[in-house]
């Protein structure tokens, strides 16, 4: 059936009235739902710009029959206190499909690595399910929801059971964190942000560094209706936009690849052989994130450096490309000096001399500016033997060791 902006009161009625979502009746009436869409949205303009933020929401006010008001449109008004006292926070009457959200949930943290006792930022916290399974496992956590009900829901079933959640009560595009996390979690709730690389780029600036991590779990990537981002067109989103006021968009992965970069985040995605529970995302920091020489070498263009062990030979003369992230704008180099006293050193970049004078004994860091195209590393350095200055069984004539880059 195709459904027009003139029909969808109707469709919403009689929705209730066959007793509404999940229910056999509605599901049958929504089995062939079309929607015929009066507002035009130009798929051609930059996803990210406000042109084309302001025709979505052009569209949302078709949809949702109201002005864009998040502050309002999104609570969801509950009976507290049997919430507060059920087994779980959402009092579901279902163990199946609850297990549905936990398996969810517990991919997602078995995914992201978190160590115990790591602070886990739940964003769009909700009824709190996320915050009580992340509790459980063993981290600290700060629940976040525009919502004051589900606030008081969580930090009061938190008191009751003694688990380490504090909520606090804040939009999206409000929230400042003001430490750093060791993750950030957006469970079923990130889609209901209209600009969600402006949420991403400040959770992403509050990840602890070098391991923190951002996870989305439960929510809604597809390319149906929108080759970037949109408001999503099937029959139960358009149901809650048009009834309580939801914001209900969906990316493709393509896109959040893009967000993910845009962030200074590298995108780890993981489908599920079931289709109920979707993508799993894990977006890892790329600035100061820490690779080891031989790592490196691994994957880029080199010459006259030699592995050895867990660092990099350099005799003499050797260079080697080096590949910065997207959102990587500096790196530091570290070269370790094994020889008890100075080494004269000259490190380029292309054309331009970087470093030039000694290598100290011991630990040294040597900052590479990124350059327009490839970043080609030379290093020149004088030689020494082993078994002549430092008496040892090793005639080799060696300058340094290159132990690691840090990308920033």
């Amino acid at each position: 059936m195709r459904f027009t902006e003139q029909s969808l009161d109707e469709f919403v009625s009689l929705s209730d009235a066959l007793g509404g979502p999940a229910t056999p009746a509605c599901e049958e009436y929504w089995a062939n739902f079309d929607y015929a869409p009066t507002v035009q949205v130009d798929q051609s303009l930059d996803p990210f710009s406000e042109a084309y933020v302001d025709q979505q929401l052009e569209l949302y006010k078709e949809l949702s029959g109201r002005q864009f008001n998040q502050s309002i449109n999104e609570l969801s008004p509950f009976a507290l206190g049997p919430h507060i006292q059920a087994v779980n926070p959402y009092n579901h009457p279902n163990p199946a499909e609850l297990a549905m959200h936990v398996q969810r949930l517990s991919k997602a943290f078995r995914k992201a690595g978190i160590k115990l006792n790591g602070h886990l930022l739940d964003m769009g916290c909700g009824w709190g399910l996320s915050s009580e399974v992340a509790a459980y496992l063993g981290l600290q956590v700060t629940g976040v929801d525009i919502s004051p009900d589900f606030v008081a829901l969580v930090n009061a079933r938190a008191e009751r059971s003694g688990w380490r959640i504090k909520a606090v009560q804040s939009t999206f595009d409000d929230y400042l964190p003001e430490t750093a996390h060791d993750a950030v979690l957006f469970y079923e709730c990130l889609h209901h942000a209209v600009r969600p690389w402006t949420v991403l780029q400040r959770m992403a600036d509050s990840l602890s560094l070098p391991d923190g991590r951002l996870i989305l779990a439960g929510e809604p990537f597809n390319n149906i209706w929108w080759k970037n981002w949109g408001l999503r067109l099937d029959a139960l989103s358009i149901y809650c936009i048009r009834k309580f006021g939801w914001f209900e968009s969906g990316w493709s992965l393509d896109f959040m690849a893009a967000v993910f970069e845009r962030v200074g985040l590298r995108m780890d995605t993981y489908s599920d052989i079931d289709g109920v529970i979707g993508y799993t995302v894990i977006g890892a920091p790329t600035r100061g994130v820490h690779r080891l020489m031989p790592e490196l070498l691994a994957t880029t263009a080199h010459e006259n450096l030699h592995v050895e062990q867990t660092w990099v030979l350099l005799s003499g003369k050797g260079w080697f490309e080096a590949q910065f992230p997207a959102c990587s704008q500096q790196a530091w180099l570290e070269i370790s000096n094994h020889r008890g006293k100075p080494v004269a050193t000259s490190v380029r970049n292309g054309e331009t001399v970087i470093f030039e004078g000694e290598m100290s004994p011991g630990e040294n860091k040597v900052l590479l500016e990124r350059r327009q195209g490839a970043n080609r590393i030379e290093i020149d350095a004088e030689t020494w033997s082993p078994s002549e200055e430092l008496g040892l069984a090793d005639d080799r004539r060696l300058s340094l060791h290159l132990t690691g880059i840090t990308f920033g």
